[in-house]
């Protein structure tokens, strides 16, 4: 017979353990990618390439070309709008799986119930977790067959927005010049491609050669 659980010694031995990893000051233990530290937000995988300053007229722009996206832009192709803009800083599709590259990066969910898609693009992942490289690769198949590359902004952030009550449209402005209008402006933005510097003592004069795992060398 099984002996009975004692949950309030369970509930304490877990609010222990999570008291070991919980620290006073928070999100603030880590240093803004800035300054001269500006250097760990670079793309690494993608050179920024010269192009001419948009001032198109679409009728959805997706800021942030991940799964969430690239998942809305497919849905809006079915609903019928033809001229949809994917803004992201990264230098293609993918979101967090375009930035985290280093070796063995997997996904901890299954496959089948993450990548999303598979039965409209006819896919069928490799293995239950799969592999980044495969997980990007999944994205930018998504963008093929949805035409979303078409008129998506690579290499681009987003400086501001503001709704043009009269004309019924967004007013969309990056950091590349280009001020654009949709009359649908769709929120994707992730944050696990945003990179954290440990405040540890000493970073600021270290010398030698570093890099984050979510800007691989």
């Amino acid at each position: 017979m099984n002996a009975a659980i004692d949950h309030g010694a369970l509930r304490e031995r877990y609010a222990a353990e999570r008291d070991k990893r919980l620290r006073p000051d928070g999100n603030n233990q880590y240093l803004e990618v800035k300054g001269r530290f500006a250097r760990y937000g670079a793309d690494p995988y993608t050179p920024v390439a010269e192009r001419p300053v948009c001032h198109g007229e679409f009728d959805a722009i997706c800021v942030g070309a991940g799964y969430g996206g690239l998942v809305t832009g497919a849905a809006l192709r079915e609903a019928g709008l033809e001229r949809i803009c994917l803004i992201d800083k990264a230098g293609d599709v993918g979101g967090v799986w375009y930035w985290n590259r280093y070796p063995g990066a997997m996904c901890d969910t299954a496959s089948m119930v993450y990548l999303p898609l598979l039965e409209e693009t006819g896919y069928m992942p490799s293995k239950k977790y799969t592999y980044g490289t495969e997980n990007q690769a999944h994205a930018q198949r998504i963008a093929k067959q949805y035409g979303l590359y078409e008129h998506a902004l690579f290499s681009t952030s987003v400086t501001g927005t503001e709704w043009d009550d009269a004309a019924g449209r967004w007013i969309v402005r990056t950091d590349r010049g280009d001020e654009i209008r949709a009359k649908y402006l769709v929120l994707g933005m992730g944050p696990l491609d945003r990179p954290k510097l440990p405040g540890i003592t000493g970073i600021e004069t270290f010398g030698g050669p570093s890099f984050l795992a979510s800007r691989w060398d």
